[in-house]
């Protein structure tokens, strides 16, 4: 009897491999239809797109948003300028002294001394000759900066 309960079982443990090989062959099948499906999808979708796509179109409008971006760097940097120009205020050396001079006598201390010392007259002439003809170096940097505005 236990000859036979032993032969019972390995019969049935040979149909449960056999079950779960089966259940594997099945899924793997599954899988596979799946996937080639996907596939499929994907190669029909790729076909409608690459017949719909118009390389020259493409191209004509990444251009056209170029030059329009390099148009408003431009333009945008000239509106920046003129409210720059428009919004500074030019203060006299006088007005700043005098401002300095009433917050140091708030503060307790005494600059007069200090403002008799510096001449007034030789750092303007220099102020002007340099905004007058920028340096070598002032126009490497105008230009990098505006080479980075079309870019």
């Amino acid at each position: 009897m236990l000859l036979a309960k032993q032969a019972i079982a390995a019969q049935m443990d040979q149909a449960a491999d056999m079950a779960e090989l089966s259940v594997a062959q099945i899924q793997a099948n599954n899988a596979m239809n799946r996937m080639t499906a996907m596939m499929a999808q994907s190669s029909r979708t790729m076909t409608r797109a690459q017949r719909s796509a118009n390389p020259e179109r493409t191209l004509l409008t990444l251009e056209q948003v170029r030059a329009q971006n390099e148009e408003y760097a431009v333009s945008n940097g000239i509106y920046q300028d003129a409210m720059t120009q428009n919004t500074s205020v030019q203060v006299s050396d006088e007005a700043v002294h005098e401002l300095l001079g009433k917050l140091a006598d708030d503060a307790g201390v005494e600059l007069s001394q200090e403002f008799s010392k510096v001449p007034a007259g030789k750092e303007e002439p220099v102020r002007e000759a340099a905004a007058a003809e920028p340096t070598a170096e002032e126009e490497d940097a105008l230009s990098q900066r505006l080479r980075a505005l079309r870019a």
